[in-house]
């Protein structure tokens, strides 16, 4: 049976953060710093301090974009040590800032990034994707077109109190899309992502094409547009108007494609709707479904083409800056 020596730990240790050279020592950040996600343990910082007497400690820094790092314990050797401070709270803003430690007069400190949340919608630019059309489509000179590239290119534009950022096809096509709150924009046609079923569209317009925070079987739908649509299937190109209506099918469910299997994958439904100059009803005309993988946005996309064909969009690589 041991008895612990209590005048070994009374009283607070006396240390200090600097080294030999009065210069604050090196810290070393571990854990990945994400806006909205709580800390955990994987989240903590090691510090070395110098000990000149034992005793109890209690080192702490100041909060900083809504975390904090705390360690207390007890030293019973004087010399140096590593302290593992534990990271609390959760990133607020997606930015830059310094951590203080304030000790008899002496002030150290280190710095983090938090970074965006893994939401549906990557928007940092040079980030790429890499889909496959199957079946290929043909292209101008009759050549097949059996994938196509998307990349992130600047400058972001604001557009109705949203940031709206570019991506380009490797076809020469720009689309636009934002996110405010938990709604997804986009700003361009009614047409299925990275796809082109009407034969002509009045404009762009502002619809929201995915919500991240809704139960399976919320529906809403756009306003209308002016079209023309059919020459692009084989039939009479004809003017109406159109919209878009879209339902969640699925949310937060694991979805495999390219060899990897996603998690948190929300399946969205989209039902063209077409109205005929003259007429007074819509009618469906497509549909098709898009799946979107948190911290990857969309990772493929099933569509109904008329006359019964199918067309699958299904993303092949990735590089999520």
């Amino acid at each position: 049976m041991s008895k612990e020596n209590p005048k070994q730990v009374a009283g607070y240790a006396s240390y200090t953060l600097l080294d030999s050279l009065g210069n604050c020592t090196t810290a070393s950040v571990h854990g990945a710093y994400k806006v909205d996600s709580v800390l955990t343990d994987s989240n903590y910082v090691l510090i070395n301090v110098q000990f000149s007497s034992t005793g109890k400690y209690y080192i702490n820094t100041d909060t900083v974009n809504g975390m904090w790092f705390i360690d207390s314990g007890y030293v019973l050797l004087t010399g140096s040590k590593v302290i593992k401070l534990k990271g609390y709270g959760k990133p607020i803003l997606p930015n830059g800032g310094t951590f203080l430690i304030t000790h008899n007069n002496e002030t150290c400190g280190f710095s983090l990034t938090s970074s965006p949340a893994d939401d549906y919608l990557p928007t940092s630019t040079g980030s790429t994707w890499r889909f496959q059309y199957i079946p290929a489509l043909i292209g101008n000179g009759g050549s097949n077109i059996d994938s196509f590239d998307i990349t992130v290119i600047p400058p972001s534009i604001n557009y109705n109190n949203k940031v709206y950022f570019q991506y380009a096809t490797s076809l020469l096509d720009t689309f636009y899309f934002a996110k405010s709150s938990n709604d997804y924009y986009e700003f361009g046609t009614l047409d299925f992502d990275y796809t082109f079923i009407f034969d002509k569209e009045d404009s762009f317009m502002e619809y929201i094409y995915l919500k991240d925070n809704q139960p399976v079987g919320t529906t809403w739908e756009t306003t209308e547009l002016g079209v023309s649509y059919g020459a692009a299937f084989g039939g009479t190109s004809t003017p109406g108007t159109a919209k878009d209506v879209f339902t969640i099918v699925s949310i937060n469910q694991p979805y495999t494609v390219a060899g990897k299997t996603f998690q948190n994958v929300i399946t969205v439904r989209r039902d063209v709707m077409f109205k005929a100059t003259g007429t007074t009803s819509f009618v469906k005309v497509m549909d098709g479904t898009a799946m979107y993988a948190k911290g990857y946005g969309l990772i493929d996309q099933a569509i109904n083409i008329p006359g019964g064909s199918k067309e699958n969009i299904p993303i092949l690589r990735w590089n999520i800056k």
